[in-house]
Parts: C-alpha cells; sequence; structure tokens
C-alpha cells in the first residue's frame, strides 16, 4: 500500500484536499504552457513579417531607398533599445508593452509595401526600378522603417519578460526548477521562431515568382507584403485578446540604466576582443540582405525571377541556423568553443571572399550564390548559441546585462554601418563602398579567433590570480 493510499485510509478530507491540489496544480500548469504557445505563435509570425522586408528592402525598393529603410529600422531600435525599452516595460508590463511592439512591427510592414505600390516604375517582377523612387515612397518606407525600430526595441525586452514569467508560473505549478523548464521551452521557441521566419520568407517567393520563372503565383510585390500586414495584425489581435496579463513586479529603471551597464564594462580588455564576432556578425546580415541580395542573387537567378527568388535563399539561411544551432551546443562541448568560433568566422569570411569575386558577373553562377545563404546560416547558428555562450561564460552574475547589452550594441552599430555605405554606393556592383563593406567583413572574420584565443588568455591569467590569492584572503 502507497503511502498516498495510506494517508487516504486514516484522513479522507485531507487525502480530498491532495487530489484538489494536485489537479488545481496541473490545470495551472496546462494554463501557463498555453500561455506559452500563445506567445510563441503571435511572435514567430509578426517578427517574420519584418525580416523578411528587410531581406527584400535593397531589391524590390530602389537600392537607396532600401538601404535608408534598413538602417533607420536598426538605428530607432538600438535607441529604443538602450533608452526607452526598459521604462515602457516597467510602466506597461510585458503583455501589454509586446502588443504595442507586435503593433508597431504592422504598420512597418504595411509601410514596406505602401512603398513598393507607390513607386511609378516597376520592373516585370514588381520591384521599383532605379531612380524612379518618389518622395511620397522614400516618406513612407523610411517613416515605417522608424516606427518598426522602435517597436524592435521594445519588443525582446518584452518578449524576454513574458518568457521568463510564463517559465517561472511553469516551473511552480509542476514543481520543477526555472532552469528545466526554460531549457525545455527555450528550443521549443527557437524552433517555432526560426519556423515562422523560414514559412514567411519562403511564400513570399512563393507569391511573387511567375509562373513563366518558376512555381509561383506572379503576384505583385506589393500585394505579398500586404497580406503579411494583415498577418501581422491578426497576431497583435490574437496576443491580446489570448493572452494574460501576468502580473509581475517589473523593474523600475532610469534612462540611462543599460547603458551605464554597458559602458561600465568597457574598461576590460576581454570585452573588446570579443566583439569582433558580434562586429562581423552585424556587417554580415547587413551586406547579405543588402548587397548580395541586390547587386548578386537578384541578378544570377534572373531567369528564376530575380528579386521574387530572394525569399527561398532566406528560408534555406532560417532552416539550416535553426538545425545547426542545436549541434552547436554539443560539438563546443565536445571539441570545445574555439573550433566553433572558427567555424563561424570562416563562413563570414567566405561571404566576403565570394561576394568579391561574383560581383563582377553574377549570372554566369546560377544556384551557386545559394552558398552566401548557406554561409550566412551556419554563421547565424554560431552568433546565436556559442557567442552568447562565451559571454555567458566571461561575464557572469550581475555583469550579464551590461555584456548581453554590449552584443547586441556592436553588432547593431555594425548593421548601421553597413546600411549607410550602401546609400552612399548606389547601384554600381564596383562602388567603393561596397569593396569597403566586404572589407570590414573579411577583416573581422579573420581577426575573430585570435581575438577570442586571447580574451580566453587574459580570463585563464586572472582565473589563477584569484585562486591564488584565495588562501592569502581566508588567512
Amino acid at each position: 500500500m502507497t503511502i498516498a493510499s495510506n494517508v487516504c485510509v486514516r484522513n479522507e478530507s485531507l487525502c480530498t484536499a491532495m487530489i484538489n491540489d494536485g489537479a488545481d496544480r496541473l490545470a495551472e500548469a496546462s494554463k501557463y504552457r498555453q500561455e506559452f504557445y500563445i506567445m510563441a505563435i503571435a511572435f514567430g509570425l509578426n517578427h517574420a513579417t519584418v525580416t523578411t522586408p528587410l531581406q527584400f528592402a535593397t531589391s524590390v525598393l530602389t537600392q537607396k531607398v532600401g538601404y535608408a529603410s534598413n538602417l533607420s529600422l536598426y538605428a530607432a531600435t538600438l535607441v529604443c533599445s538602450l533608452f526607452f525599452a526598459n521604462i515602457i516595460y516597467s510602466r506597461l508590463g510585458a503583455k501589454t508593452g509586446l502588443s504595442i511592439a507586435m503593433l508597431l512591427y504592422t504598420v512597418y510592414s504595411g509601410s514596406f509595401g505602401l512603398a513598393i505600390f507607390l513607386c511609378p516604375h516597376k520592373s516585370d517582377d514588381g520591384s521599383c526600378i532605379e531612380g524612379s523612387a518618389t518622395g511620397a515612397m522614400w516618406l513612407v518606407a523610411v517613416l515605417g522603417a522608424l516606427l518598426g525600430g522602435v517597436g524592435a526595441g521594445l519588443l525582446w525586452t518584452c518578449q524576454g519578460a513574458f518568457y521568463a514569467l510564463v517559465c517561472e508560473k511553469i516551473a511552480q505549478a509542476e514543481d520543477r526548477s526555472k532552469e528545466k523548464v526554460t531549457a525545455e521551452f527555450s528550443g521549443t521557441f527557437g524552433l517555432i521562431f526560426l519556423g515562422f521566419e523560414a514559412g514567411v520568407r519562403a511564400v513570399t517567393s512563393l507569391l511573387t515568382q511567375s509562373s513563366a520563372d518558376g512555381i509561383g503565383l506572379g503576384l505583385q510585390q506589393w500585394v505579398a507584403f500586404a497580406i503579411w500586414t494583415f498577418a501581422a495584425l491578426a497576431s497583435t489581435v490574437g496576443f491580446s485578446a489570448f493572452s494574460t496579463n501576468l502580473a509581475s513586479a517589473a523593474p523600475q529603471g532610469g534612462i540611462l540604466d543599460k547603458v551605464l551597464a554597458a559602458t561600465n564594462l568597457w574598461k576590460d580588455p576581454k570585452l573588446w576582443l570579443l566583439q569582433a564576432t558580434n562586429v562581423t556578425f552585424g556587417f554580415a546580415a547587413a551586406y547579405n540582405a543588402g548587397f548580395v541580395n541586390s547587386n548578386i542573387t537578384s541578378k544570377a537567378l534572373k531567369k528564376q525571377g530575380g528579386a521574387t527568388f530572394i525569399g527561398y535563399g532566406g528560408a534555406v539561411l532560417s532552416l539550416l541556423a535553426a538545425i545547426l544551432a542545436k549541434l552547436a551546443g554539443p560539438v563546443a562541448a565536445k571539441y570545445g568553443k574555439g573550433p566553433v568560433v572558427a567555424i563561424g568566422a570562416l563562413a563570414f569570411l567566405l561571404i566576403a571572399i565570394f561576394s568579391y569575386i561574383m560581383r563582377q558577373d553574377p549570372e554566369k553562377y546560377g544556384f551557386g550564390v545559394l552558398i552566401f545563404y548557406v554561409l550566412m546560416g551556419i554563421g547565424r547558428a554560431v552568433y546565436e548559441t556559442t557567442n552568447k555562450a562565451i559571454f555567458a561564460d566571461f561575464f557572469p552574475g550581475d555583469k550579464a546585462p551590461g555584456a548581453f547589452a554590449n552584443v547586441f550594441v556592436f553588432g547593431t552599430l555594425a548593421s548601421v554601418v553597413t546600411y549607410g555605405l550602401g546609400i552612399a554606393a548606389g547601384s554600381s556592383s564596383e562602388a567603393p563602398e561596397y569593396t569597403i563593406m566586404s572589407g570590414c567583413l573579411l577583416l573581422f572574420a579573420a581577426i575573430t579567433l585570435p581575438c577570442y584565443k586571447g580574451a580566453l588568455t587574459l580570463k585563464n591569467a586572472a582565473d589563477k590570480r584569484d585562486q591564488s590569492q584565495q588562501p592569502l584572503n581566508s588567512s
């Protein structure tokens, strides 16, 4: 006879209370698991409607408008994240803040489609012909991107808080450690998040590619993004209507808190050495989305639809990143983080080299240009997993928020610089600004591994000093 059976024999009321308590905890856990899936699905769809325009911007808008739009979004994201996101979250809470951010994303998606529609002269694939941008097109594209950037800066702060709250509630209801719950749901969230990203990108190409070029429906580009605008709005309304406003003591912060947390670590040389991967990723992400998509992929695959084919490449990137992100952890655990960092750096390095070779005559490489999306998928997987694990190792505890703020700041700044160079470069693949872009990518990719080794040497030396001082301190 079990202990529970003995209790029930001796005290029926206590037994009933135990059963009811267990049922209540199961119901509560089920409720918060549902909350997680509502957030993950709504967030995944909504976010995908923003990352997709970023991939298409310099190809379906004119290049200068596309670069200006992307630069505006990244710059606004940086400013909002550093100065305003924590304050807005502390005032509104996770659900309301996330709902507002998703609504701003919806506005950006809609403005992107409207900017394409406002272009007076379009090519057969619906892309805006270079030199035909109007003042209204510029205004809509840039203003919409600024609003989207504010949404992005707020989105990740509130999403992280909402995610943490849900995991905490589940851990309490199921009597499990929060670490185990977050480990379980992080993989699920990543799969949903990247799955939507890959799906929306691929479907965009399916909608816009003509049947003569492939298997697409041949819709105009602006129609496809109008569809994604309604999808983004539906996800926003769905999240706002069905999610719960989880109670939490939102931290009260000042406007400079995150800035100070980041800059306080600048005196540590290890931080600067470890920034090579973040800067490389920032250059690579913007370079791939800007120059490679418009000057290489669109031209190399002109017979397959040109700009309309970009979504398929983006889908390959997202799916590969999702798969490799699962593998990066076990590989790093077995062989060390250095080899994984080297693989990511090599992928970014090859993007710079291959782009310099292929930019002169892209058409002769055909489907070979898909190598850029494979390489970017490899690099992104390393950036999202091993790179961030390294920062957690080097800057634990109270230093972690400032360290990860720096991860975001340096990567975003590199993207802003890249998009700024793109505005100056124009449409010519031989413009010196594009050579500067690829040169910066090449340089930072080349120094990534030596910089990591240098930071590791400094860390090991500091650890040895701390260990040698412990007996003295204890005496």
